[in-house]
């Protein structure tokens, strides 16, 4: 049931980054609801597989969410915010990667039973598996980077304490999430769906307490 609650937890903080990026209009807000969003369908696709059984379309829509893109569109979000002047340049290169991964996981043939048992349902050095390292690789370095900056900044100056504090939060989720799916990359299974459920739980208090 872990990546059912965990699509619930990640869908709650979609609409609550979604009802306040409706109030502000920040890119930066509306780049993290598509990111979360994206993070809520691959947890569901998730618990699909695990409730009844693998499918092809269900494993290719949590690896192209998942592993290769929800990342990416969180990392837009921050790069908005730490250096707004290469918002646009970001948002190309995510649009980009979004749509060669899109290509890259429904085109090639997925291993469904190596999928279940190791999560590798592609081969090592395929399209997929470099894309997603390159995805969930650098977004999450950006993300982490970007809220670890923040905070500074915000601890810098005064009566900005609880900022900082909420930016170090989301580093914390954010490092937990990329470190369950380093070790999942490598083959190892069990440890991806806690790490997602801690991970997305800890951004979404830090998120909360902005």
């Amino acid at each position: 049931m872990l990546p059912l609650v965990t699509a619930l937890v990640s869908g709650a903080f979609a609409v609550a980054v979604a009802l306040r990026y409706l109030r502000k209009r920040r890119p930066s807000q509306l780049a993290w609801a598509i990111g979360l969003l994206l993070f809520t369908v691959a947890a569901f696709m998730g618990f699909l597989a695990r409730s009844g059984g693998a499918t092809d379309v269900e494993y290719r829509l949590f690896y192209l969410f998942g592993a290769i893109t929800n990342v990416a569109w969180l990392a837009l979000g921050t790069v908005y915010i730490v250096a707004p002047r290469f918002g646009r340049a970001a948002l190309a290169v995510v649009l980009v990667l979004s749509a060669v991964a899109l290509y890259a996981v429904f085109v090639p043939p997925v291993d469904i039973a190596a999928a279940v048992d190791t999560g590798k349902g592609y081969p090592d050095g395929s399209l997929p598996r470099i894309l997603a390292a390159i995805g969930s690789g650098v977004g999450s370095l950006v993300l982490i980077g970007g809220a670890l900056w923040s905070a500074w900044v915000f601890f810098r100056r005064r009566n900005q304490g609880r900022r900082a504090l909420a930016n170090a939060i989301i580093a914390v989720g954010v490092f937990i999430v990329a470190a369950g799916g380093t070790v999942a990359f490598t083959g190892a299974s069990g440890i991806l769906e806690l790490t997602n459920l801690i991970g997305v739980s800890v951004m979404f208090v830090g998120f909360l307490l902005i």
